[in-house]
């Protein structure tokens, strides 16, 4: 039976306890976290921030999804990916061509996503976190444990296999028509290596890899700060410290996170109209090539009876990317104002805000499915269109501005007014 364990206040454990300090990372409130057993949950007590869950973590399982997937990617990369026929001519596409048609195309800074996004950061990920795990179930622990693993945490939502699989979804969908589309082993190895992401990343237990090399506090004085990447808590400084655990740079709150956010967010608001008014690409629909809008995509979807593909791209490419810009600027606009309503509600957007964000990218990534594969002639085309570099430029700025936000001076601001 799967408990929901809220942590305690801070009171000083006693001598051989199993619980230690945990500081949340959305509302500052510092807490001892009691012993967590298999199928646990624990949340924070004032903002219900959920610090650990146990229940599904392995990570024996997590080793082994990260192993397959760097497996896989070898013929994902390798073989054919895509295969689509039209008037007797065939074309194949691999993994790697869309980067270089794509950029061919006139689109280099949506190739260059597909360069980092789907290629490098996953490569980078995996490999590193297979690493990590392998050092770890054979007991040793070497220098560069730690970075490995900080790198490995650092490119969770940049590394998108997963969202790249589902625009693969989408652009076999989509293409399928009007031409002969056909999955090749390529995609078939992906599409497997983009299912276990998801599971590793569920199966991951963070906090258990970081007691592994080094354990946490079970004592400590208030103030406090925690480190941003293994949450070790530590006595509050003046001045930037070196965490004991990870060697990352630790500061009692971020850097000037309310001008960074929403710089990035006015920003991310300039470019969401053309995104959404422009073209952003042309695909070849009766075999005549059709430019669409982000909705017109979602139109056509609609028209073509795939219901459901319809809904998850309208949500992914329309409502996540003005939920986000929303959601953080109320959250930023609050904690600027001295507001003390609506705290934990609040708290709950900018999780959502942060977990949902990557999605986004979903429309980009079905554009650079589909180019390698539609370059026939005048009339079967496809190619991305204008908005793509406005669409591709608000999901990274509004991901980038989640980063720069720190939920906790909300917390701060509303018990300095109170």
């Amino acid at each position: 039976m799967m408990r929901d364990l809220h942590v305690e206040g801070a009171i000083a454990p006693s001598a051989g306890s199993e619980r230690h300090f945990v500081e949340c990372r959305n509302c500052g409130l510092l807490q001892i976290q009691p012993p967590v057993e298999r199928r646990d949950i624990v949340s924070c007590s004032r903002c219900k921030t959920q610090l650990e869950h146990s229940a599904g973590k392995s990570l024996d399982a997590t080793l082994a999804c990260s192993a397959a997937i760097m497996l896989l990617l070898i013929p994902a990369w390798t073989a054919p990916f895509l295969t689509a026929t039209a008037l007797g001519a065939t074309r194949t596409s691999f993994l790697p061509m869309s980067v270089s048609v794509v950029w061919r195309d006139g689109s280099p800074l949506l190739a260059l996503m597909v360069a980092l996004f789907v290629l490098t950061f996953p490569l980078i990920r995996f490999g590193a976190l297979t690493a990590v795990l392998l050092a770890l179930r054979l007991g040793r622990r070497p220098a560069w444990l730690r970075p490995a693993f900080r790198i490995c945490n650092a490119l969770q939502v940049w590394a998108m296999l997963d969202v790249y699989l589902l625009g693969l979804m989408v652009a076999y969908f989509r293409l399928r028509s009007s031409l002969v589309v056909t999955l090749a082993p390529g995609a078939i190895c992906f599409i497997l290596a983009g299912l276990l992401s998801l599971v590793a990343r569920a199966t991951l237990d963070k906090p258990q890899v970081w007691r592994l090399m080094g354990p946490d506090r079970s004592s400590i004085r208030t103030p406090s700060m925690m480190c941003p990447v293994c949450e070790l808590v530590m006595p509050r400084a003046d001045e930037p410290k070196i965490c004991p655990r990870c060697q990352a740079r630790v500061t009692a709150r971020k850097t000037n996170p309310y001008s960074r956010s929403m710089a990035l967010l006015l920003a991310a608001g300039l470019m969401y109209l053309p995104a959404n008014l422009y073209p952003i690409a042309t695909i070849p629909i009766g075999l005549t090539p059709t430019s669409y809008t982000v909705l017109g995509g979602v139109i056509d979807l609609v028209r073509s009876h795939l219901l459901a593909l319809a809904a998850l791209v309208f949500t992914a490419s329309f409502t996540i990317p003005l939920l986000k810009m929303l959601g953080l600027a109320w959250c930023a606009s609050s904690a600027m104002c001295g507001s003390r309503r609506f705290l934990v509600g609040k708290t709950r957007v900018f999780r959502v805000v942060e977990e949902i964000g990557r999605w986004s990218m979903v429309d980009p990534l079905t554009i650079a499915c589909f180019v390698p594969v539609l370059q026939f002639n005048a009339l079967i085309d496809g190619h991305a269109e204008p908005a793509v570099v406005p669409f591709t430029a608000v999901v990274i700025l509004t991901t980038l501005a989640v980063q720069f936000f720190d939920p906790r001076r909300m917390w701060d601001v509303a018990e300095q007014n109170r």
